[in-house]
């Protein structure tokens, strides 16, 4: 007697993505980078009494006052895009529910138009990654001082310099950024460049997720151009070079980065800026 079967259905094995909650974070540089941003921002708030809210393809931090950047939610997975449109919403409820300042929201890839849901396109910056390694060696100008900041009143000095020279426009309490308890937080570390006897550039780093994310550098108007940036970089590198370093730049600084100190693009991001109400 002859029996008969039906076809052989195919059934493919589980196929890597490369943004599973299981993927290694060093799966590809760009998702070490992305999970270390994430993480960096996330470090922050915690220092600081802010919250925190993990999602799957999202993470999202608030400090609840205008903070600048230290109001960020990321995009950790690729989403399409009806997942996307529920996705910034639930972002938008996560910082409309208490709390004051603009939010951003930080994308590794490109995103629909999400000006209908209130976000404002800030713009395109880049991820740059640099290996482990030996930093390069340059000496600061000759008239800079690097200063790691260690009290409380140096934090503010910090402080008041981010919001001058970035600037930080909505922040109406330069002094107030960031809470003096990030100081006791061994994983950042804050420094001021002197010239003239006044603070002129900040520089800021954190190590989470084995990187070293450069998280903040910027330089007063009138001192830019001298140096000082540079300097800064330098100072951070030397500090972690058994570590991989992330940061994500504008298109002014990009080249300082990667012509003087190996670092190398790998995609830009979107951006987006939401008041609250």
């Amino acid at each position: 007697m002859t029996t008969t079967s039906g076809p052989t259905v195919y059934t493919p094995p589980d196929l890597e993505t490369g943004w599973e909650p299981t993927t290694p974070t060093d799966d590809t540089v760009l998702r070490h980078g992305a999970l270390a941003v994430a993480a960096a921002w996330q470090a922050s708030a915690e220092s600081c009494g802010g919250r925190v809210h993990h999602a799957d393809g999202w993470e999202a931090v608030d400090l609840g006052r205008p903070s600048g950047l230290f109001n960020s939610a990321t995009l950790t997975r690729p989403l399409r895009d009806a997942d996307l449109g529920a996705t910034v919403d639930r972002i938008a409820r996560f910082y409309d529910r208490r709390g004051h300042g603009a939010a951003l929201l930080w994308s590794p890839w490109p995103t629909p138009d999400l000006s209908d849901r209130g976000w404002m396109l800030q713009g395109h910056p880049p991820l740059l990654y640099r290996p482990a390694g030996p930093p390069v060696e340059r000496r600061p100008p000759a008239d800079l001082e690097l200063r790691e900041v260690a009290s409380d009143r140096e934090l503010t000095e910090w402080c008041r310099v981010a919001v001058e020279a970035f600037p930080l426009t909505e922040v109406d309490r330069p002094g107030g950024l960031l809470a003096p308890a990030i100081l006791d937080d061994h994983r950042f570390r804050f420094v001021l460049a002197r010239a003239d006897g006044r603070s002129v550039a900040v520089g800021c780093q954190v190590v989470v997720r084995s990187s070293n994310v450069l998280l903040l550098s910027t330089v007063l108007p009138g001192h830019r151009g001298r140096g000082a940036y540079g300097a800064l970089v330098a100072d951070r590198l030397a500090r972690h070079p058994d570590l991989p370093s992330v940061t994500i730049v504008s298109d002014d600084s990009r080249p300082i980065l990667t012509t003087r100190f190996g670092f190398l693009p790998i995609s830009r991001w979107t951006l987006w800026e939401r008041p609250r109400p």
